[in-house]
């Protein structure tokens, strides 16, 4: 399927004969792969006469293009899977030497924070998995799902994206809206601990394909009027990942990143609802500690919370 959506990327058109020779199959399976296409969300313009077209350009993802700016990560591009947390957990059960990039075109099963399926289109975001093994144990990572928030917004910012927020404890936003979401699992041992850090990336989406999703979102598109490149933001984002996985390894962790995430904190002294299952409470977030807790008030009394327990919504 990649190598049929490689040849319509160009927008032009291409006759079912020509996209056949090109591929060495029949017109008639090249018709059953262009359905299939179109199954999976991909619009197609067919004119007789002149063939079949993609209405934009599109920009797959390339490992050799990818290879040329990420020294030293190996980062494996597939067309389709489940989930390239899933894959990049397979990578670390096998046995496969950290760290290790999986990015995908189609994400059937992505998770999202507690058990959300994130949503994607075809070749148009960035949905990847980079794994990172920890030789110091698990006491390291402390507050890393916020420094990757932050190491995400300086990626956007590099591709003219302005107005970068970071609401805790992993979504990434622009004026209210949501643009990324991180989604870290760990695979834990007594003595290393491997981290697996999910990004999902708004590049280039459409109302089609947001139409289930619950919350305001936007896309790098809509924020710059640049010409962006998916195989550059995603070498950015390793990139910044690498760096960040470094700090921490070294004992620097948050530390490094705890100004540079205040300064972008979209909830703190806002009025908030904090839900845990199906209970919430009101009261007023104050920033986060130097562990990446966030501080909620309520009544005059603080509390730190982590993570893992609660959503928080402005109010």
């Amino acid at each position: 399927m990649r190598d049929l959506l490689l040849l319509l990327a160009d927008s032009q058109f291409h006759s079912g004969e020509e996209l056949g020779e090109a591929l060495g199959v029949t017109r008639a399976a090249i018709w059953k792969k262009l359905k299939k296409l179109e199954l999976l969300g991909i619009r197609l313009h067919s004119v007789k006469g002149r063939g079949y077209r993609l209405p934009y350009k599109i920009e797959l993802l390339d490992a050799k293009i990818l290879a040329q700016s990420v020294a030293g990560i190996p980062i494996s591009v597939c067309f389709e899977t489940k989930s390239t947390n899933d894959d990049v957990k397979q990578l670390i059960n096998s046995g496969a030497v950290m760290p290790q990039v999986v990015a995908t075109e189609i994400q059937n099963q992505g998770k999202g924070r507690r058990g959300r399926q994130w949503q994607g289109g075809v070749a148009k975001n960035i949905m990847m998995s980079f794994g990172w093994r920890f030789e110091s144990g698990i006491s390291v990572i402390e507050g890393l799902s916020l420094a990757v928030g932050a190491a995400v917004a300086r990626v956007l910012k590099k591709h003219g994206v302005e107005s970068v927020g970071l609401k805790w404890p992993n979504d990434v936003q622009v004026d209210g809206k949501k643009i990324c979401g991180v989604l870290l699992e760990m695979v834990a041992d007594q003595d290393i601990c491997d981290v697996i850090i999910g990004v999902g990336l708004n590049v280039s989406m459409s109302e089609q394909d947001m139409q289930d999703i619950d919350q305001p979102w936007t896309d790098v598109m809509q924020q710059t009027s640049e010409d962006v490149s998916r195989n550059q933001i995603l070498a950015d984002l390793v990139n910044e990942l690498e760096q960040v996985c470094k700090t921490f390894d070294k004992g620097d962790g948050l530390a490094a990143y705890l100004t540079e995430w205040m300064q972008q904190d979209l909830l703190k002294n806002q009025a908030v609802r904090l839900i845990s299952g199906n209970t919430e409470e009101l009261g007023i977030a104050r920033g986060i500690d130097a562990k990446g807790a966030l501080l909620f008030e309520q009544d005059g009394q603080v509390k730190a919370l982590y993570g893992g327990e609660v959503s928080v919504r402005k109010q």
